[in-house]
């Protein structure tokens, strides 16, 4: 119970939208780091290095920032450049750790390395350019800090220890700032590679699903999807219809024109074919000139329709770039897969019922359904 209670104030606080929990998770890694920072700064105030209203102040600020920058990053009310505000969170954190050297006294070069961390994080939230931008910030408004602590606090800052503290602190933190350069390249490198294979994968998923001439749906793919649609016809009880279609004539086209002019009648068929369908229609290669329509929660009289569309902007298409007069039409079998039906059984049924429309005389639709009280559906006009 605990546990869950835990796991919902989690979620509360840092949201279940994947990226702004990734956002908010940076957020409190910067915040765990604040609260170490005040530890630090009140063994200060213990040893008497920092004052307590000025400890008080920082730690009244450092808990201010820090939720406004909650909300922030939450709701994104960051600058278009840097919509996580991770790079303002290192601005501010620069800020208080020019505060906190001021502030410590005798123990204010320990306080340089603070530096080192503001740039070990940019590494990895920005490119090298900002990378050496926040470098040269860091170190001028150091500078300008420890001038301004010898001013006003001479006996804690003497100038020979200033130069030395910023010349380590520059040495250190060019030399991070160098490797956070390689670090960027080599991940840019290993994200343009990620790319490439990404770019590779979709390829190979491509030509495994889709047929090379048509670009709709291979045989094996649409029957994995025709058995998807199946299983959820299943189980929710919704109709289910299948079709199969047969270019009338095709041999006569490969024959007359020569098989360059068949392979463009099925491209184009295949295109005219999947504008006419819905967007929720699987269209699919069987074979050679066969293709296979897939009508999921689709009742076998809506299905027609669907196919009259088809054959209406086929009648509308121009074929006389593949050939002069070309008319290419199409004769299939329609039928409802029944519960518990095989997927074996009902494209036996469509393919006999596409037979019964070749026979008819082409150019027309035969659906086999105990919904439908003709046989006939969409003949020819």
């Amino acid at each position: 119970m605990s546990r869950s209670l835990l796991a919902r104030a989690v979620d509360l606080v840092l949201t279940t939208e994947p990226r702004a929990r990734y956002r908010l998770g940076i957020w409190l890694t910067s915040v765990t780091t604040y609260l170490i920072y005040t530890g630090i700064l009140w063994v200060q105030v213990a040893l008497g290095y920092t004052p307590v209203v000025v400890a008080s102040a920082l730690t009244a600020a450092t808990a201010s920032v820090n939720v406004f920058l909650y909300f922030g990053v939450r709701h994104q009310w960051g600058p278009r450049w840097d919509r996580s505000l991770g790079g303002i969170q290192l601005l501010i954190g620069i800020v208080f750790m020019w505060l906190c050297y001021a502030t410590a006294g005798p123990a204010a070069p320990a306080t340089v390395i603070v530096v080192a961390s503001h740039i070990v994080y940019a590494m990895f939230a920005m490119p090298p350019r900002q990378v050496w931008q926040l470098v040269g910030l860091s170190l001028g408004g150091l500078a300008a800090t420890m001038a301004v602590s010898h001013r006003l606090q001479p006996g804690h800052y003497p100038p020979g220890e200033l130069l030395v503290s910023f010349l380590y602190a520059a040495l250190v933190v060019v030399l991070i700032a160098r490797l956070a350069a390689i670090v960027a390249r080599m991940n840019e490198g290993l994200r343009s590679k990620s790319r490439e294979l990404e770019s590779a994968l979709e390829r190979v998923r491509h030509l495994a699903t889709r047929d090379d001439l048509t670009q709709v749906h291979n045989r094996r793919h649409i029957t994995e999807l025709m058995g998807i649609e199946q299983q959820r016809h299943e189980r929710s009880g919704s109709p289910l219809c299948v079709a199969l279609l047969d270019i009338d004539l095709f041999k006569a086209v490969n024959d007359n024109h020569g098989h360059q002019a068949g392979d463009e009648v099925l491209r184009r068929f295949a295109q005219t074919a999947q504008q006419a369908l819905r967007s929720s229609d699987l269209l699919g290669r069987w074979g050679g000139e066969e293709f296979i329509v897939v009508f999921p929660s689709t009742s076998i009289d809506e299905a027609s329709v669907a196919l009259q569309r088809v054959r209406e902007q086929l009648i509308a298409a121009d074929f006389s770039q593949v050939a002069a007069g070309l008319r290419v039409t199409f004769s299939a079998g329609l039928v409802r897969i029944e519960p518990g039906e095989r997927l074996e059984q009902a494209l036996e049924r469509a393919d006999q019922a596409m037979y019964r429309a070749k026979t008819g005389g082409r150019d027309c639709v035969e659906a086999d359904a105990p919904a439908t009280a003709s046989g006939y559906i969409a003949r020819r006009a």
